[in-house]
């Protein structure tokens, strides 16, 4: 089963009805839910899942977007589960626990978390200009590292104490909670930092969740091998986020339309793993359809 996140079209629709059906004219009968829909969207989208007229595999915390966001403002870390601020990481716990009621109504398998930053400028874009200047890119790389590693303790430890209150509060409602490698440096976890918070947790209550395009990013940049990630937490791989890239930092392309190899991936995904292509626009239904097949072809 091969799931397309809403992250391809939400932007172009101001109600579900058309989300979704958009997102089955492209080919598909399921969606994961993403970060930018209103709790009207997703009342629209429940109204069509009820009817067995679309699938939900999986959504993407916060969802829905908090009601004091603007759409514009919408994003996965709206609120941080590694914020210092006491009030801040309290709302975000609170409104992941709502993405997790929302996926109990759904009866989606997963919830997918970003778990936050530490609060340091993010010099990652940057970095990428940096790519044709070894001594350069070496230099600012090596102070990245060190700024990151300095300041970091607080917010990995506000990570852990939020897991700690929304583990249970999923495995009640049946949910499984992946926390996602990220895209930008400053962003938890990386490689050593899901060891760490791993280690709190057993198995069968937190999972990872593997971004193609992320790790791509991170092993172009030299901070990590791609095949590190997936050969290290395989035993805990719950879903994978399909999305090609062109370049060092320009993910979300459709499938096929970059330099991946997705045939790399093959040997670490099981039958029960939730797939997710996840493109964002320009990407037409066309190029979406195509991509798909391509995802089929290689992986199965």
């Amino acid at each position: 089963m091969l799931s397309l996140s809403a992250s391809w079209n939400s932007a172009s629709h101001s109600n579900g009805y058309g989300l979704i059906d958009e997102i089955k004219a492209a080919g598909f009968d399921t969606v994961e839910l993403n970060f930018a829909l209103t709790e009207r969207m997703i009342d629209d989208v429940l109204a069509i899942n009820k009817i067995g007229a679309i699938k939900v595999s999986s959504l993407h915390n916060i969802c829905p977007l908090p009601k004091e966001a603007g759409v514009n403002e919408a994003s996965p870390d709206y609120y941080s589960l590694a914020s210092p601020d006491t009030e801040e990481r309290r709302l975000a716990v609170a409104v992941t626990k709502n993405t997790i009621d929302w996926a109990a109504k759904f009866a989606a398998r997963a919830v997918v978390l970003h778990a936050g930053r530490v609060q340091i400028k993010d010099g990652t874009r940057d970095l990428a200009l940096l790519t044709g200047d070894h001594r350069r890119f070496d230099d600012f790389k090596s102070y990245m590292i060190k700024d990151r590693e300095r300041k970091k303790g607080v917010y990995l430890g506000n990570v852990i104490k939020s897991l700690g209150e929304l583990i249970p509060y999923a495995k009640n409602r049946g949910i499984s909670l992946g926390i996602e490698n990220r895209y930008y440096y400053r962003e938890i976890p990386i490689f050593e930092e899901f060891e760490e918070i791993f280690s709190h947790f057993k198995y069968w209550d937190l999972y990872y969740w593997h971004d193609v395009g992320h790790a791509e990013v991170f092993e172009r940049l030299g901070f990590c091998r791609h095949k590190d990630l997936l050969e290290r937490f395989a035993d805990r791989l719950l879903g994978i986020h399909l999305h090609d890239i062109i370049g060092v930092m320009d993910d979300h392309k459709v499938p096929g339309l970059g330099t991946f190899d997705f045939s790399m991936l093959k040997s670490y995904l099981r039958k029960e793993t939730i797939r997710v292509m996840e493109v964002h626009q320009p990407a037409s239904i066309d190029e979406v359809r195509r991509g798909a097949e391509y995802l089929y072809r290689i992986l199965g």
